[in-house]
């Protein structure tokens, strides 16, 4: 069984803790849920933009809100910006160049000895395609978290659940 030390607290009803301490961290679904199960109310500073550079960050931040989401917790939070705007889809600018698809053809998966090579190559616009599939997923997860970020945050939410 695991501890986690929680070092801003009130009683069982308030729990304070900043991105960093949660979501840059080796922490999961089961750390999150111990939280959301023991804490009326959680308090999230310093979220930052979240994006594919740190792809583990984004799905962290996601699964605490499920969690916070599935326990009925109030959120109280701080962040660089309003919910709907804190993914950022792409890790790094667009490139420049033309928008036709770029593809590799089989033949150029083949060794000098004729074995093919099992090489993810399908690219849209310099990405790999299975990038822009991740990207899709967690963006799709994100709106969702926003969207409960939002609803968890709101007066009626609170009316509700305390």
């Amino acid at each position: 069984k695991r501890t986690m030390a929680v070092h801003r607290s009130h009683s069982d009803i308030i729990a304070r803790f900043t991105f960093e301490e949660l979501c840059t961290t080796e922490l999961g679904s089961s750390d999150y849920s111990a939280i959301a199960n023991h804490f009326q109310i959680v308090m999230l500073e310093n979220i930052p933009h979240l994006n594919l550079k740190y792809p583990d960050r984004a799905r962290r931040f996601i699964t605490l809100i499920d969690e916070l989401y599935e326990a009925e917790c109030c959120l109280v939070c701080s962040a660089v910006d309003v919910p709907d705007r804190l993914f950022i889809g792409n890790s790094s600018e667009e490139d420049s160049g033309t928008d036709s698809d770029k593809s590799t053809t089989a033949n150029d998966n083949v060794s000098p000895d004729g074995t093919m090579l099992a090489v993810d190559v399908a690219q849209s616009r310099g990405t790999a395609l299975s990038s822009l599939a991740s990207v899709r997923e967690l963006s799709f997860a994100f709106r969702r978290a926003a969207s409960r970020v939002l609803e968890m945050s709101s007066k009626s939410w609170w009316d509700e659940k305390l």
